[in-house]
């Protein structure tokens, strides 16, 4: 098994990871509606361990995001006001209704408290879970917010949220027991965004699982592992009858740090105090998991619960905006040339401001498609594809990416790398988990080269129209590999023999070479 995992060390969650959106997959984005939004249905299950927790109360929440006077921590709003969902004897609930945001941009979480593990089972006053909303895009005044989502709240989803959120999960508190208070200032919404990234390469909320890839670039095993420890933990718990034993009173004093003010008095509070002091009491805690856990962890205790990843900014983050490039599917500045029968469709063939174009025939361009030569539209083009260039390769604070990408599996969001990128052994995924408007965003500082027979292979829902490569210099594409996405080189592009291309490539400031190839608009 490969194991790369690339990024901070993060002793604690530091990253709130809040979401609303229009069911389309992992991911977020805010649910945006100045005036309110439709949310049709969101069902969902509670359970602790391998049983169903009967009778939670269900609420769903929005992060706080002030404009002024408000913090991290603060200002989050519940946006259930009648009577609470409960979940019944299999665990199960379902949310509807229409509710009013409380901001133009709102990110939401479901939180469910108290309920027994099992039908038949004394009420259990201290189980919190939680589970963020990661689905994405929403953007009317009132619009369908959820439709048809499944949501798992576990212990699994609880810790993988608070790890990533706890820099803006209000401290424990006996004012704030079973609700979280979660917000940051809006000058901090990026933060909101980057934890989300964090949160889904550390669970899934529709399975309420860890996420154990065997060749993720951003995920490890050893987190899915932490995660799965922290949450037996906390099956102490939740899966405790409380009228014959202490076990939850055990688990907060156990879990409370002698600094602290509040004893926890909830299952969410335990697991913010494991975050945020991650070495406090770590044997006693992990002595605390059942002999047969629900969740497979770690064999031994860790020296300190702590999680390695590599965080990126949104896993919707906003398409290049293309203008009149879209209109190409090969556009240069000097040269373009061609040998052997290439095809091109969907799409222009474009040279600004060179004129020489040579190899068309055997080339051909599938009509309605034409060459546009130092043509007006070709002029335009290039300018706007300069001014995609500066908007891909301006974007700040994108995950590190290793030199080769072989083997590998991307989540959506933004990659860099300063140096040249490879794709030397092995194919590439680009997975959008089940979200077909996800973007992936790459900048390369130098070249970009493929061997032959690779591919960028794209998975989850992904689509080559919303993949985005910004090359410093050069790009090659091997002898009969396959590419996809937006490939703006700032220099030239060579398509070497049967390379195909489902895409674009766009070189800036130099030449477009190509032997035998398919190049397809997205």
């Amino acid at each position: 098994m490969s194991k790369l995992c690339i990024g901070n060390i993060l002793p604690f969650g530091f990253l709130l990871v809040l979401a609303g959106a229009v069911g389309c997959g992992a991911g977020v984005s805010p649910a945006t509606s100045p005036t309110g939004a439709v949310l049709t249905t969101i069902n969902g299950h509670v359970h602790g361990g391998e049983q169903p927790v009967v009778g939670a109360s269900i609420q769903l929440y929005a992060a706080g995001t002030p404009t002024s006077g408000g913090g991290y921590g603060q200002g989050s709003t519940a946006l259930i006001t009648g009577t609470l969902p409960v979940s019944d004897s299999n665990g199960d609930f379902s949310i509807t209704g229409k509710y009013t945001l409380p901001a133009a941009t709102s990110y939401l979480y479901i939180v469910a408290t108290g309920g027994s593990s099992g039908a038949g089972n004394p009420v259990n006053s201290h189980i919190a879970l939680m589970a963020v909303i990661s689905n994405c895009t929403g953007s009317s005044a009132s619009v369908p917010l959820l439709s048809s989502l499944f949501i798992n709240v576990d212990e699994v989803t609880t810790m993988a949220a608070v790890m990533a959120m706890s820099g803006y999960i209000a401290a424990p508190a006996t004012g704030n027991a079973g609700k979280p208070a979660m917000g940051a200032p809006s000058t901090a919404v990026s933060g909101l965004l980057n934890g989300l990234e964090t949160t889904s390469n550390l669970a899934s909320s529709s399975s309420g699982t860890v996420i154990l890839p065997v060749n993720d670039w951003a995920t490890s095993t050893n987190n899915g592992l932490m995660i799965n420890s922290m949450a037996d933990v906390l099956v102490y718990c939740i899966n405790s009858n409380p009228t014959l034993t202490n076990n939850c009173a055990t688990l907060f004093a156990d879990a409370t740090p002698s600094s602290a003010t509040y004893t926890a008095t909830d299952t969410i509070q335990a697991a913010m105090y494991m975050a945020l002091n991650p070495t406090n009491n770590v044997p006693t805690l992990f002595g605390l998991i059942p002999s047969s856990p629900p969740f497979v962890g770690l064999g031994a205790a860790p020296a300190s619960w702590s999680v390695s990843v590599a965080t990126s900014p949104s896993a919707c983050q906003v398409a290049v905006p293309l203008l009149s490039v879209a209109n190409f599917v090969v556009l240069a500045a000097s040269t373009i040339t061609n040998t052997g029968p290439t095809m091109i469709s969907g799409g222009n063939l474009g040279l600004s401001p060179g004129t020489a174009v040579t190899g068309f025939p055997p080339g051909m361009i599938v009509l309605p498609a034409v060459a546009s030569i130092t043509t007006t539209a070709a002029s335009q083009a290039q300018m706007d594809a300069r001014t995609d260039y500066l908007y891909a390769t301006g974007l700040a604070n994108g995950a590190v990416l290793p030199i080769d990408m072989s083997g590998l599996t991307f989540t959506p969001g933004l990659y860099t790398n300063s140096v040249a990128e490879t794709l030397n052994s092995g194919n590439v995924t680009l997975d959008a988990q089940g979200n077909p408007n996800a973007v992936f965003i790459f900048q390369i500082g130098t070249t970009l080269t493929t061997i032959g027979g690779t591919q960028v292979i794209l998975a989850g829902g992904a689509q080559s129209k919303n993949v985005f490569w910004a090359v410093g210099t050069t790009a090659t594409l091997g002898t009969s590999s396959t590419f996809r996405g937006n490939l703006l080189a700032f220099q030239s592009i060579t398509m070497t023999t049967g390379a195909t291309m489902i895409g674009r490539a766009v070189a800036l400031n130099a030449a477009v070479t190509m032997d035998t190839n398919t190049a397809t608009a997205p």
